[in-house]
């Protein structure tokens, strides 16, 4: 059986080009729906369709994939630059790691426990 993808109007796509850029761009969606030529209204109701939102976060996911490489030079520059403040460069350093899945967030608990016989609990109790 072939899978039925909806397939979304040139409109769709455009508003989502935009609206994957709203941030870095500084659009509403009030803009969006006027650049692309539809009411803010229709906007809204688009962004209620799975084929739409499914589509929206592809690029959305696609953005964030070409911005990584960015990231991590930005992250060895950090780390690299002699005047960086230590504490700067060990954030840098814990966040490389961290995404690199070789450093976890371990919190260590330690907890005792009195052993107190039924007598000793019972006789605590009686002296309140």
């Amino acid at each position: 059986m072939k899978n039925k993808r909806k397939v979304l109007k040139p409109e769709q796509y455009k508003a989502i080009a935009l609206m994957v850029y709203k941030d870095v761009n500084g659009l509403t969606n009030e803009m969006i729906a006027k650049e692309v030529g539809v009411n803010p209204s229709t906007l809204y109701e688009w962004k209620k369709g799975q084929a739409f939102n499914d589509e929206l976060i592809r690029q959305s996911e696609e953005v964030q994939r070409s911005f990584l490489a960015d990231t991590y030079t930005q992250l060895r520059m950090i780390i690299n630059n002699p005047k960086a403040k230590e504490g700067t460069k060990i954030k840098a350093i814990e966040l490389v790691l961290k995404n690199q899945g070789r450093l976890k967030d371990v919190q260590e608990v330690t907890q005792s426990v009195d052993e107190k016989s039924l007598t000793d609990i019972l006789t605590e109790l009686n002296n309140i």
